[in-house]
C-alpha cells in the first residue's frame, strides 16, 4: 500500500487505482493539476526548445527547469487550502491501498520533470510515513 507516480500507458498492479491529476480531460483531480499559467509558461518554452531542434526528452526537461516548474507548482499546492486537502486524502487512501497520480510526461521523466513527482514529495513533506511506490514501467 502507499502512493505512486505513472503515465497513462503503464498497466498498474491488481487493486490500484490511478488518479488523473492533469489539467485536460473530465476526470482529473484539478485541485492536484498545474495551475493555467504555469502549465502555459511551460507549453511555450517547450515549444521554443522543440524548435530549436532538440528531441522531446530534452525538451520537456529544460521546460520544466527554465520555468522553475518544480518551485512553483509547490508552492501552489501548498498556498491551496483544497490542493491540500485532496493530497491528503490521497494519502489517507493511500494506506489502505495502491494510488498513483497518473500524467501524460514521460516514464521516469528527466529530473523528475513532472508535477506527479512534485505531489510524490509534497506528500511526504505531509507525512513522513507515507510509502511511496516505483514507477510502473508503460507497455512496449
Amino acid at each position: 500500500m502507499g502512493l505512486g507516480r505513472t503515465t497513462r500507458f503503464a498497466p498498474l498492479p491488481p487493486g490500484a487505482r490511478r488518479v488523473n491529476v492533469m489539467r485536460a480531460g473530465k476526470a482529473g483531480v484539478k485541485e492536484l493539476a498545474p495551475p493555467p499559467d504555469l502549465f502555459d509558461d511551460f507549453n511555450r518554452e517547450k515549444k521554443a526548445v522543440l524548435a530549436e531542434g532538440w528531441k522531446a526528452d530534452h525538451a520537456h526537461y529544460t521546460a520544466f527547469r527554465r520555468t522553475r516548474y518544480r518551485d512553483r507548482f509547490a508552492e501552489h499546492v501548498r498556498a491551496s487550502p483544497e490542493s491540500l486537502a485532496t493530497l491528503r486524502a490521497l494519502i489517507e487512501e493511500s494506506r489502505r491501498g495502491d494510488v498513483y497520480v497518473m500524467c501524460m510526461c514521460p516514464y521516469q521523466a528527466a529530473g523528475d520533470s513532472c508535477h506527479t513527482y512534485v505531489l510524490l514529495e509534497l506528500a511526504r513533506e505531509l507525512d513522513p510515513t507515507v510509502a511511496l511506490l516505483d514507477e510502473p514501467r508503460p507497455k512496449r
